[in-house]
């Protein structure tokens, strides 16, 4: 394996998260792209409103914000070796792939939180989502205490 694509949130789990992928890329003599996604707000739109209303390009704001982000993943990625840290504007899950993809990555690590099953029926899993599309082994972290 050359390339591994590690996805954290910033949330506690992150640094298990990448420590686990600088202990595989260091016995695999592999490269890390650490990921961070950040989602889009929904906006409101009125039921029955044509598609021309709704709004395909991210609001400045989280123009700003993906630079912050960015500086944020950077200083996270500062212990490893061989490091691209990519900070993007997505569906966690969507992005994931993708940029697993556009790498050339061979694993995807990734943390779980442990959420309830009714939390997932309501909001969905990330994990579940990648596990589903990705092309490569996938690796989940446990970061529950």
């Amino acid at each position: 394996m050359k390339t591994l694509l590690a996805a954290v949130d910033f949330s506690d789990a992150s640094p298990a998260i990448v420590a686990h992928a600088a202990e595989l890329a260091n016995a695999l003599v592999a490269r890390v792209v650490l990921l961070h996604i950040v989602e889009p707000v929904a906006s409101y739109v009125p039921v029955g409103s044509a598609m021309d209303v709704i709004e395909t390009a991210p609001p400045p704001i989280m123009e700003q914000d993906l630079a912050a982000q960015k500086t944020h993943l950077d200083r996270l990625a500062a212990g490893l070796k061989d490091v691209t840290t990519v900070a993007v504007i997505g569906l966690a899950a969507d992005e994931i792939v993708t940029q697993a993809q556009e790498h050339g990555a061979e694993l995807i690590i990734l943390g779980s939180h442990g959420h309830g099953a009714l939390y997932h029926l309501f909001a969905g899993s990330v994990v579940t989502g990648v596990l589903k599309r990705a092309r490569v082994p996938v690796l989940v972290v446990p970061t529950v205490k």
